[in-house]
C-alpha cells in the first residue's frame, strides 16, 4: 500500500515543466518554504477531541526561521483540558534556493507532533510523532506553461529524537506530498507520511502510514483558511473514521525593512 501511494504522488512530476514558483507549507510535513527577515506567521488548529494548538514562526534572517507551538485536547467543552507534554520547537534553514533545474534544499528540526497526546502510553507520545531532524527537497512548477496553475512537489526524510523509540520501530522515516492550485485563491494539498518509525507491536497504529488531504483558501496574501481530512487510511487503531481539522494562518511583518 505504502509504495503504491508514493508512486502515484511521484509520477505527477512528469506532467509538468519546471519553473520557479514560491512554495507553501503542507498540512503536517515540512517543506522548503522559507520566511523573509522580520516576517511573522501566526497559526491555529482545531482538531479531534476538542483539541486546539497555536503556532508562532518568526523569520530571523532570509532563509532561516524559528517557531514555537503548543496545544492540548478538551480545550472546548466541560471536560478537564489535557495539555500536550511539551511545547513544540521548530527551526529551519534553506541551504539552496531552487532554479530551473534544481530544487530547494532545506534542513531543520521540529519537535511538534500532531493529533492526540497519549499520556496513558509508555512512553507518552503524540498520535503522529514529531519529525525531529529532517531533510527536505521541494520543486515548484507551472502546469502547461501556467495555463493549468502551479504544482509543488516535496519529498524528505526525518529522524525522530523527541519521542522515545521502542523495539520494532525504525528511527528513520520518509514523507512526500504535493500542492496544486485549483483556482486563483485555492490550493489542493496532499501528503503521505510513511511512518516507518511507528511500526512496533506496542504502537497504537495499523502500519498503513498517514495520508492527508486538504484545501487552503487564501483570502489575501496574509490570511489563509484550511480544511484538512487527515488519517484517511485510518492508521490509528482506535479510529473508525478520518479526522477533520480546521486551520488558520496569518502572515505579516513586525517592522519595516
Amino acid at each position: 500500500m505504502k509504495k503504491y501511494i508514493a508512486l502515484l504522488l511521484v509520477l505527477t512530476m512528469h506532467l509538468v515543466l519546471a519553473q520557479t514558483v514560491s512554495s507553501k507549507r503542507m498540512i503536517d510535513i515540512p517543506t522548503c518554504f522559507t520566511m523573509d527577515q522580520a516576517e511573522l506567521e501566526l497559526g491555529g488548529r482545531l482538531y479531534a477531541t476538542d483539541g486546539m494548538s497555536t503556532e508562532i514562526n518568526i523569520g530571523i534572517f532570509k532563509d532561516f526561521f524559528l517557531g514555537v507551538s503548543y496545544g492540548g485536547s478538551n480545550i472546548i467543552g466541560s471536560r478537564k483540558p489535557v495539555w500536550n507534554g511539551n511545547p513544540g520547537v521548530r527551526l529551519q534553514y534553506r541551504l539552496l534556493p531552487e532554479d530551473y533545474y534544481y530544487p530547494n534544499i532545506s534542513l531543520g528540526f521540529d519537535s511538534q507532533g500532531y493529533g492526540v497526546w497519549f499520556d496513558d502510553l509508555e512512553p507518552d507520545r503524540y498520535q503522529v510523532k514529531s519529525k525531529g531532524f529532517f531533510f527536505v527537497l521541494s520543486k515548484n512548477y507551472f502546469v502547461s506553461g501556467g495555463d493549468l496553475g502551479t504544482l509543488g512537489l516535496h519529498i524528505g526524510t526525518n529522524y525522530c529524537v523527541t519521542e522515545e523509540a521502542v523495539p520494532g520501530d525504525d528511527n528513520i522515516n520518509a514523507f512526500l506530498g504535493f500542492d496544486k492550485s485549483l483556482m486563483k485563491n485555492m490550493n489542493l494539498l496532499c501528503e503521505y507520511d510513511f511512518a516507518f518509525n511507528d511500526n512496533s507491536d506496542s504502537s497504537p497504529t495499523r502500519d498503513k502510514g498517514y495520508l492527508n488531504i486538504g484545501l487552503r483558501w487564501s483570502f489575501s496574501n496574509e490570511l489563509h483558511l484550511e480544511f484538512d481530512m487527515k488519517d484517511i487510511l485510518r492508521n490509528l487503531e482506535s479510529s473508525d473514521n478520518l479526522s477533520r481539522e480546521l486551520r488558520v494562518i496569518y502572515n505579516t511583518t513586525f517592522f519595516a525593512k
